[in-house]
C-alpha cells in the first residue's frame, strides 16, 4: 500500500514562508479593516462614543440602514449620483474609448501623437485637474462662462452654482479621460494574430467587417476587464467632486465615497457607524457590478 505524502515538506514549507508576508499585510490592511467596517455598521459609533462602538441590538439590527434610505437624503442623492456615474463611464467613456482605440490601431499619420496626447490626462494629478476645470467654470474668468455670455450676452451662468449643470460639470471633468483603458484596448488588439486580419482582407472584408466580426469578438475579454475598471471609477468617484464642486450646491453632486467622507469624519458629529454602513453598502454594489460585468462579457471563458 503506497503510503501518503505529508503537505509538510520542505518544498511546501518555503512556498509558505514566502506566501506568508503577503497573507498577513492583506489581513492587517484588507481584511481587518472590510470585517471592521461591517461590525460597526451594526454599531452605534460617533464622537461621543470614540473608542468604544455600542451594538445597537439584535432588535434594532438594522437601525443604520433603514435610516440611511429613509431618512437621510444626502445618502439618496449620493447612491443616485453614483449610479449615473456607473452607467455613465459603461455608456460613454467605453465605447468612446473602444472607438479611439480601433482608430489607432489602424495607425493613420499621426497616431503615436495622438496615443500620446490620449493618455496625458491620466497621468496628471487629480489635484492639477480639478484646478484646470475649476478655472474652466470659473464664472469670472472661465472660458465655460464666456461661451454662455457670447450664446446669450449677460448670461453668467455658473457651472458649479446652478444644480442642473453642476453634475455634469463634474462629470465631464472625468468621463473622456480613457487613456489607460486606450491603452489595454490597443495592446490587445496589436497582439492577435495579423493573418486573421490579413485573410479578411483576401476575402474582400471592409475595415468596418473586420473590426465587427474579428476584431470585437476578441477584444471581449479585455473590454470585460475595462468595463470593470471603468465602473469602478464612476462607484468610488471623490477626488473630482472634492477638487471641483465640494458636493455643492447643496449637495447635489455627493458621491457615496464622498458622503461617506463628510458623514464619518467631515463633521462635527462625526457618525462613523453611519459612515461604514455606507462603505458596506458601496462594497455590495461594487461586488453584484463585477459579477454583472463577468457575466455580460463572459470574461471567464477561454476561448
Amino acid at each position: 500500500m503506497q503510503k501518503r505524502k505529508s503537505i509538510f515538506t520542505k518544498k511546501n514549507g518555503f512556498i509558505l514562508a514566502f506566501l506568508l508576508p503577503g497573507v498577513l499585510l492583506f489581513a492587517v490592511i484588507y481584511a481587518y479593516p472590510l470585517v471592521n467596517i461591517f461590525v460597526t455598521s451594526f454599531s452605534k459609533w460617533n464622537y461621543k462614543n470614540f473608542t468604544n462602538p455600542e451594538f445597537l441590538g439584535w432588535g434594532h439590527l438594522f437601525d443604520n440602514y433603514i435610516k440611511l434610505f429613509t431618512v437621510d437624503t444626502n445618502f439618496k442623492v449620493a447612491l443616485i449620483n453614483t449610479l449615473k456615474w456607473v452607467v455613465l463611464t459603461m455608456v460613454v467613456q467605453i465605447p468612446f474609448t473602444l472607438l479611439v482605440a480601433l482608430v489607432l490601431a489602424r495607425k493613420p499619420k499621426g497616431w503615436r501623437f495622438t496615443r500620446n496626447a490620449f493618455i496625458i490626462p491620466n497621468i496628471i494629478s487629480t489635484a492639477a485637474i480639478g484646478l484646470i476645470f475649476l478655472n474652466i467654470y470659473s464664472p469670472s474668468r472661465g472660458i465655460i462662462t464666456e461661451i454662455c455670455n457670447w450664446i446669450s450676452p449677460g448670461s453668467n451662468i455658473s457651472v458649479l452654482a446652478n444644480e442642473k449643470y453642476a453634475f455634469w460639470g463634474v462629470t465631464f471633468a472625468f468621463i473622456l479621460f480613457g487613456g489607460s483603458s486606450c491603452l489595454l484596448l490597443l495592446t490587445q488588439i496589436f497582439s492577435i494574430d495579423s493573418s486573421l486580419f490579413e485573410a479578411a482582407r483576401v476575402d474582400g472584408a471592409s475595415k468596418t467587417q473586420i473590426d465587427l466580426k474579428i476584431t470585437l469578438p476578441l477584444l471581449r475579454p479585455m473590454l470585460g476587464t475595462v468595463a470593470i475598471m471603468a465602473a469602478n471609477y464612476g462607484l468610488v468617484l471623490y477626488n473630482e467632486i472634492a477638487l471641483i464642486s465640494g458636493g455643492g450646491p447643496d449637495n447635489a453632486t455627493y458621491s457615496l465615497s464622498y458622503y461617506i467622507y463628510k458623514t464619518a469624519l467631515g463633521s462635527t458629529k462625526l457618525n462613523f457607524a453611519r459612515g461604514n454602513t455606507a462603505g458596506v453598502i458601496q462594497f455590495i454594489m461594487g461586488i453584484v457590478l463585477v459579477g454583472l460585468i463577468n457575466r455580460a462579457f463572459r470574461t471567464s471563458e477561454v476561448d
